[in-house]
């Protein structure tokens, strides 16, 4: 892997660890010091999700027409902006801009970082990079919590995600990036080929929803001491993201998603038929590396059929599926929890793997990627003689 690539995900890393901090410290700033009421507490929780699906789109076309390193900085430039808004002298008036400035941030940041390492890698460890990219978000996801705790006070962590935030900035306003032949180039919003690998995401990610609202309640309701399993899922993501990235190089995107799409539908189905408190750690670490598959499988799909001027806009909109999905089903899951007990969101999350796996059953995606390579070029260059 080049040094680029590595620096690449650590700014990634470091992009997720700020977002992370935020999660433990924003409710309890929130309900207990800034007097918001509850339903104002989780609206402004979860617009920072609403506007990192538009800073997704947004991004894509500001990466396809501007360059990969002006998205990461204006990513990074947003989430700075957001820590000073965090700030308690500012109240909940500084809060409401401040998580539309996050999830904007949130969306450039990744969608560019995606990109660009996608540009600097080999045709054939595509995936494997990927793979690397994705270990960086999620480590700063799963470590970022832990930082926002032992920090203590929002003014603690909206200082330390402001500060990290320009850390990165500097770090990346030093890259280099290369011309782009491509960037005059018309680059549309939603290119088609990512709609069945979104969709598939989308399937894959109704897991998350499950995992993470979810799991945790089921086992207390089942009187079973386990308090590690949700970290466990989160470990396997990760642990798998970064063994296990370039299978989709090496055995192909096809082999990758069933290999995942198994995990998942075991691991899932344990939880919710099992009732032993002994299969609550493995079924979490079957879950969570079965989850660490798709993405890098979908994504190198995506980037093999979409022209280089439209593959920041392609990914991005590949990403804003995760969005939509992990909402959406969040929603679902916790009406049929509401109604048929807390085993009904793992059962449609089983649902949504057993559909997926018959979609690409159905559609044969991944069983012939092509390199952009192989694409007709979009203007005279020496890699199309």
């Amino acid at each position: 892997m080049g040094s680029r690539i590595w620096r690449i995900a650590g700014t990634a890393f470091v992009g997720m660890l700020g977002f992370g901090a935020v999660i433990p410290m924003l409710p309890v700033y929130l309900h207990e010091q800034a007097g918001a009421s509850t339903f104002l507490t989780g609206l402004l929780i979860g617009m920072s999700s609403a506007f990192a699906l538009l800073g997704r789109l947004l991004a894509g076309k500001t990466a396809d027409r501007k360059g990969r390193r002006i998205a990461l900085l204006l990513g990074m430039g947003f989430c700075a902006s957001a820590g000073v808004l965090y700030l308690p002298m500012f109240g909940l008036w500084g809060v409401a801009p401040g998580r539309v400035l996050h999830g904007l941030g949130e969306g450039f940041f990744v969608t560019a970082a995606v990109a660009w390492a996608v540009d600097v890698s080999p045709d054939n460890r595509r995936a494997q990079t990927l793979g690397l990219l994705s270990s960086g978000i999620w480590g700063g996801v799963s470590i970022g919590p832990a930082i926002g705790q032992a920090l203590g006070t929002m003014a603690s962590v909206a200082w330390f995600l402001t500060i990290s935030s320009l850390v990165v900035m500097g770090i990346v306003f030093a890259m280099h990036e290369e011309p782009r032949p491509h960037a005059h180039l018309r680059s549309r919003w939603f290119p088609p080929p990512v709609l069945l690998p979104g969709i598939l995401l989308g399937l894959s990610n109704v897991t998350y929803a499950a995992m993470a609202g979810f799991l945790i309640l089921l086992l207390r309701h089942r009187g079973h001491g386990t308090t590690w399993a949700f970290s466990a899922f989160a470990l396997a993501v990760l642990f798998g993201r970064a063994a296990f990235g370039g299978l989709p190089d090496r055995m192909g995107p096809r082999r990758s998603l069933f290999a995942g799409y198994t995990c998942l539908a075991v691991g899932l189905g344990a939880i919710a038929a099992g009732h032993s408190s002994r299969l609550d750690l493995p079924s979490a670490l079957l879950v969570g590396l079965g989850y660490s598959f798709p993405w890098p499988a979908l994504a190198s799909v995506v980037v093999g059929q979409v022209p280089l001027s439209e593959r920041a806009a392609a990914l991005g909109a590949l990403n804003a599926f995760y969005d939509l999905f992990v909402a959406g089903g969040s929603a679902v899951a916790g009406a049929a929890a509401g109604r048929w007990g807390f085993t009904a969101p793992f059962w449609i999350a089983l649902a949504c793997t057993c559909g997926a796996t018959a979609l690409v059953l159905i559609s044969g995606i991944g069983t012939a990627p092509r390199s952009l390579r192989e694409q007709p070029c979009e203007e005279p260059s020496p890699a199309c003689q």
